[in-house]
């Protein structure tokens, strides 16, 4: 599942256009840092963590504590590898994109 897409289910339950922009602007903040170094993986699943739990207060506010961890826990898994894959993606472009036309790729 792409990022955007778990983005866009986690944010189902969010009427408010601003507040959403602001929840997916935060998380492309966070992949943003995670692809240039700036925050390990485990700081990036500490905050995804905090941003999905606050989500779930809202959205689902009938959870239990278990329940919610085992969702949390779920969507903070698909959120970190929608953010590996897309940053994989990145990461590769911006290595073959180093090359001109003309050159040819090292092997």
């Amino acid at each position: 599942m792409s990022l955007q897409s778990v983005i866009l289910s986690l944010l189902s339950g969010i009427p408010d256009t601003a507040v959403r922009t602001d929840i997916a602007s935060t998380i492309y903040f966070l992949r943003d840092a995670f692809l240039t170094g700036r925050i390990p993986l485990d700081t990036l699943k500490s905050e995804l963590t905090s941003i999905v739990n606050t989500i779930l207060d809202i959205t689902h506010p009938e959870l239990l504590p278990d329940e919610k961890k085992k969702k949390v826990s779920m969507l903070v898994d698909q959120l970190v590898k929608a953010i590996q894959m897309d940053t994989l993606r990145l990461r590769t472009l911006s290595k073959f994109s180093q090359f001109g036309r003309s050159e040819s790729f090292p092997m």
